[in-house]
């Protein structure tokens, strides 16, 4: 979602509002750190007369992302990874850098994990759909907040059978209901494929969810993929 605030840059109302925002909310101005980097990385925001909201949906690129891709692109040539040639080469270096890099961010180590590259969040979670061995009784839970894309495997639960659940979140803090967490995970079948979808932390509300519940699905009597 985009909105144009042309309107509100034009009121003469716009700096005694800020002044009186400033004064009820003095700790404000320790965030102007965010507004040299919108001047520095988003200043076609503010070019275009946008306020930019949809970071559900997906993060704007930077203006450092664009230059420095296309100097990349500019001064080197790629081709077909899965071919044997220098221009190949440099494409797999590439792609391989970006696998450690990822693992190393989440401290995974690379005999136990690999990283997978796909072309987007729909992309990575749909063959999770598509493969999991749903039966009719099976439970497919998932937090209210979930990815959008995660809601997708309910069009693969429910045609096998499968019955969708969703844990929801309690406001204001938006945190899990926890008590309906605890009754949901219990209520599986003993032999079931059951599938956990559980997030670390929202894209809607940026709330950070405890990963407690991951290891405790485990000890459940039921059986749960998570």
């Amino acid at each position: 979602m985009a909105t144009s605030h042309k309107d509100s840059q034009a009121s003469p109302h716009l700096k005694s509002a800020l002044a009186e925002f400033l004064q009820a909310h003095p700790a404000f101005q320790t965030t102007s750190f965010i507004d040299d980097l919108r001047k520095r990385e988003f200043s076609r925001l503010d070019e275009q007369g946008h306020i930019y909201l949809d970071y559900t949906g997906g993060g704007l690129y930077a203006d450092s992302q664009i230059r420095e891709h296309t100097d990349m692109l500019g001064y080197r040539v790629f081709s077909n990874p899965h071919s044997t040639n220098p221009t190949s080469e440099a494409t797999t270096e590439l792609i391989e850098r970006a696998r450690s890099y990822i693992l190393d961010y989440f401290n995974a180590s690379p005999h136990e994990y690999v990283a997978i590259l796909t072309s987007n969040a729909t992309g990575a979670i749909k063959p999770v759909g598509e493969a999991y061995p749903f039966r009719p009784g099976d439970h497919y839970v998932l937090t209210f907040d979930n990815h959008n894309s995660v809601n997708g495997i309910r069009d693969f639960a429910r045609p096998k059978g499968a019955e969708v659940t969703y844990v929801p979140v309690i406001p204001p803090e938006l945190r899990i209901d926890e008590g309906r967490m605890h009754r949901y995970l219990g209520q599986a079948h003993f032999d079931g494929n059951n599938l956990l979808a559980y997030l670390a932390q929202s894209n809607f509300s940026g709330v950070r969810h405890s990963l407690d519940w991951i290891e405790e699905a485990g000890e459940f009597p039921a059986r749960w993929a998570r």
